[in-house]
C-alpha cells in the first residue's frame, strides 16, 4: 500500500470520526442546552410568544436524538398547567399553548409504532381530555376520546388508556359507554376500588 493511499484513508477515517461525534455528541448537547435555556428563561417571559418562541428554537434544532423526549417533557408540562386545581389559565392562553403542543405532537410522532408514538399519543390525549373538561371544549374531548382509542388498539394492555376513557365517559356522563371499559379495567385489575365505586353510581 502506497503511503499517498495510507494518508488518504487515514483523512477519510479522521473525517469519518470527527463526523460522527458531531452528530452523537455536539447535536443532542446543543439541542438539550436550548431547551435548558428555554425553560431557565420561562419564568421572566411576559407574553406567551416570548414564553414560547426560545422552545421553538430548541424543537427546530436538528439532531439526530431527543426530539421524542423533549416533546414528551414539554407537554407533561402542559398537561400540569392544566390539571393544576390551585390555579387556571386564562383560557386563550391555555387554548394558544394546548394548539401548539398538539401541533409539535402530531408533527414529531415516529411514525405509528414503537414506545415513543403511544407515549405521545397517551400524551396528546390526556392533555385535549384536561383541556376539554376545564374550559368545556366538546371538539378536544371527542378528539381526545379518538386517540385515546387508537392507543387502546396500539397497546390494549396498557391501563392509561382504558382509564382515561373511563374518566371521559364518566365525565360526560355517558354510562353505556363507561360501564363496558370500567368492567374491563377491573377484569385485569379488581381491586381498583375507585372504578368499581364510579360503576356502582353509573346511571
Amino acid at each position: 500500500m502506497s503511503t499517498n493511499l495510507k494518508q488518504l484513508i487515514a483523512l477519510l477515517v479522521t473525517v469519518f470520526a470527527l463526523g460522527l461525534l458531531y452528530t452523537s455528541a455536539y447535536l443532542p448537547y446543543a439541542k438539550s442546552s436550548l431547551y435548558i435555556a428555554a425553560m431557565q428563561g420561562a419564568g421572566g417571559a411576559t407574553t406567551l410568544e416570548d414564553f414560547l418562541k426560545p422552545y421553538d428554537t430548541a424543537f427546530n434544532f436538528w439532531s439526530p436524538v431527543g426530539q421524542p423526549e423533549m416533546i414528551r417533557f414539554f407537554a407533561n408540562n402542559v398537561l400540569s398547567f392544566l390539571t393544576d386545581q390551585k390555579q387556571s389559565l386564562p383560557e386563550p392562553i391555555a387554548t394558544a399553548l394546548v394548539n401548539y403542543t398538539v401541533d409539535r405532537i402530531d408533527a414529531d410522532t415516529l411514525g405509528n409504532k414503537g414506545l415513543n408514538y403511544t407515549q405521545l399519543v397517551l400524551l396528546e390525549a390526556s392533555i385535549l381530555s384536561s383541556y376539554g373538561e376545564k374550559y368545556n371544549k366538546p371538539d378536544a374531548l371527542q378528539k381526545a376520546e379518538n386517540l385515546y382509542k387508537e392507543g387502546e388498539n396500539l397497546s390494549p394492555r396498557r391501563p392509561q388508556f382504558l382509564y382515561g376513557l373511563f374518566s371521559l365517559y364518566a365525565y360526560e356522563n355517558k354510562p353505556n359507554e363507561a360501564k363496558p371499559i370500567g368492567e374491563e379495567i377491573l377484569k385485569y385489575w379488581p381491586q381498583d376500588t375507585t372504578v368499581s365505586n364510579a360503576l356502582a353510581n353509573l346511571k
